[in-house]
């Protein structure tokens, strides 16, 4: 039955969820075919409407006296003023040789009035005829100065020779839709000469845009219709008869000019809300007609369905509902009876278990203790208690303060912490005081998660290691003593060796230390240099202490001493590669080294630290062949061997003999 119901569960969400989906996706799919519909028959009203407004633009261009004018004026640029005197004969000129010339000054005046009149006849504001330079020479009567837009698109349209619109612009007069045409020679038939110059014609727009902008009568609610253009790249808002009547539209930018505006929900231009809109583009002008309607709109078609969904489904869960309640009532009736009987088994059992944990724990030697988050103690196991001198019960409720003092409490704080932080188990070695007895613990302290997965304390598992660090401790006396034995044997043999090791130790241990070496590092770095020179024991001693140089035959003896080493050590644990870095300090980092050739980063940081102290301790030692040099000169020595030595064993060697550390070795030295 939960199956049953689980499913029923999940059809009863996916059936609505998709049911609302199709219908929103078929609602959204309607609504783009309207708005684009009407985008579109109304960009067709407005392409007709442009294209009427060209017409009679070409009562002008095709003009033959306004053509031959423009020509003249084209050919005579670079010395107007010979048609200004005359002296040119212009295009109203006969061909007669004894016909008088017309000067310009005289044709200027009837060409304005002869615009004027057009201008006004064809119900545009202004009317210029511009040359190739973009002057105005021609201009129709009360029109203002040519701006730099203006004078930059008729320049376009001077090099393209094509019918261009400008931007709507704000007037005195209303909204203006300037239209510039090219006019061509008057010789031209067709053959694509250049024009000669441009008609720029001021239309008045405002009041057929308000006419083509206002909402249709079957207009549905929410729905509006606007007209955008892009200039330099920014889209305005042409809304003609509001204020102002061009203004900014950040929430749509056209692609391109040309690309329709694809359907999509995006902020209504206006700002106040979203909204699902599309946009035709216009030909001609850089315009779109954008049809939108308000999301909210939208939102409350979709509402209306989802509410007659979710009453049906909500019917349709609480019939089943019952239906499955009177089964379960009835099935429940009949098990009872069988389930107390399962939990009364399910109790016993579970007591049995507890009795058995609890047989268990209170045998373990180990100390369990589990920690509440203020740090006392909620439970103690009896060995925990024993420990303590206490009994479980009095332990219950005492912190760490109480059990171990304050320094020590402290130091588990911090432990305790980490464990929480970390969600894993931290082991830390303690040395405290139990009762009256000092004891080695080591102590286990693994996060507790109460039933809500929140932290509810520390579990600490404490164990007893007194007898094993004691005995730790007299294995590494022994160790200690053995290796001092050692030493003073190979003194004993070479006397120039007498305090090498032990100065060979100090340095670089310190040198370990800068470096960043590990407890283990260094503690394998101190034996190995204590033991550096026991080799030396099977080299014969005449050549130990030869007072000349060795020749190459006894330096291949004396190279034997790590064979030797290895036969001294080999059988000795010190739970340390104490013998692999012994035989591997006579390495150099160019694969120069002894025994085996090892280069780079084949060698150990603890080998590269005493190969570099043990050569710069012989060198500051005397021996039978040589005195001892300046420590300040066998430093520069292994620097000048980078290749050899690792310049940051170098660089650390000469930061200690350079300390009072390295003094009070180098004056040990000196008192030898």
């Amino acid at each position: 039955m939960a199956w049953v119901l689980a499913v029923f569960a999940a059809l009863a969400l996916l059936v609505p969820s998709v049911a609302i989906y199709q219908k929103r996706a078929a609602l959204l799919g309607e609504l783009e075919q309207r708005l684009e519909i009407l985008a579109r028959g109304r960009a067709e009203v407005v392409n007709a409407w442009l294209e009427g407004l060209t017409q009679p633009i070409a009562r002008v261009v095709d003009s033959e006296m306004f053509r031959l004018f423009a020509t003249e004026i084209d050919l005579a640029r670079d010395d107007l003023s010979d048609l200004a005197t005359g002296a040119r004969k212009s295009p109203k000129a006969g061909t007669d040789p004894a016909s008088p010339p017309v000067p310009l000054e005289a044709q200027i005046p009837f060409m304005e009035r002869v615009l004027t009149d057009f201008a006004k006849s064809a119900g545009f504001t202004a009317g210029y005829l511009i040359n190739r330079e973009g002057v105005a020479y021609v201009t129709s009567g009360g029109t203002p100065e040519l701006s730099p837009e203006q004078r930059d698109i008729a320049l376009q349209t001077m090099n393209d020779g094509a019918l261009r619109f400008g931007p709507v612009r704000v007037s005195p007069a209303g909204l203006v839709l300037d239209l510039y045409a090219p006019v061509f020679p008057a010789q031209d038939q067709g053959t694509g000469e250049r024009p000669v110059g441009v008609i720029l014609l001021g239309a008045p727009v405002g009041t057929r845009l308000s006419e083509i902008l206002a909402p249709p009568p079957l207009a549905e609610e929410g729905e509006r219709l606007r007209l955008l253009q892009l200039v330099d790249g920014k889209a305005y808002e042409i809304a003609p008869g509001e204020v102002p009547a061009l203004r900014p539209v950040d929430a749509l930018r056209p692609a391109a000019p040309g690309q329709a505006i694809p359907f999509a929900r995006r902020p209504l231009l206006s700002g106040e809300a979203a909204a699902y809109s599309v946009g035709v583009a216009v030909s001609g002008p850089p315009w779109w007609i954008v049809q939108e309607i308000d999301a909210r709109v939208v939102a409350r078609r979709l509402n209306t369905y989802i509410v007659f969904v979710v009453i049906a489904v909500a019917l349709a869960v609480l019939s089943l509902a019952a239906t499955f309640g009177a089964f379960w009532w009835r099935l429940a009736n009949e098990h009872s009876a069988a389930l107390a009987d399962q939990y009364r088994r399910l109790a016993a059992r579970i007591d049995a278990q507890k009795r058995l944990l609890d047989s268990i724990n209170n045998t373990i030697t180990d100390h369990i203790g589990l920690k509440s988050a203020d740090g006392t103690y909620r439970y103690v196991n009896p060995a925990f208690a024993q420990a303590m001198n206490r009994d479980v019960e009095s332990a219950i409720g005492l912190d760490d303060t109480a059990i171990f003092g304050k320094g020590t409490a402290d130091r588990l704080r911090h432990s305790d912490q980490r464990a929480l932080a970390s969600g894993t188990a931290v082991t830390v070695n303690e040395e405290v005081f139990l009762g009256t007895r000092g004891r080695h613990l080591q102590i286990t302290k693994i996060p507790y998660r109460g039933e809500d997965g929140d932290s509810g304390g520390i579990v600490s598992v404490t164990r007893d290691i007194t007898e094993l660090v004691e005995e730790q401790k007299k294995r590494e006396r022994a160790i200690r003593q053995s290796v001092a034995a050692l030493v003073r044997a190979v003194e004993l043999r070479d006397p120039y060796l007498a305090g090498h090791s032990r100065r060979v130790a100090c340095f670089a241990r310190e040198v370990g230390q800068r470096l960043g070496a590990s407890a283990e590092e260094l503690a394998t770095i101190e034996i190995a240099a204590n033991l550096s020179q026991i080799g030396k024991l099977g080299v014969p001693r005449a050549i130990l202490t030869k007072p000349e140089r060795l020749s190459p035959k006894e330096i291949e003896q004396m190279r034997r001493h790590l064979d030797h080493a290895r036969e001294v050590l080999g059988g000795i644990d010190f739970g340390l590669p104490v013998l692999e870095t012994i035989c591997s300090m006579h390495e150099r980092l160019d694969g120069g080294g002894y025994p085996h050739g090892l280069a780079g980063a084949q060698i150990s940081l603890a080998a590269r630290i005493l190969g570099a102290c043990d050569v710069f301790c012989a060198r500051v030692e005397p021996r039978s062949y040589r005195r001892g040099i300046a420590a300040e000169t066998a430093i520069e020595v292994l620097e000048q061997n980078s290749g050899r030595y690792d310049s940051k064993v170098v660089a650390a060697l000469r930061e200690v003999a350079e300390s009072i550390t390295g003094e009070k070795l180098m004056a040990d030295l000196g008192a030898a």
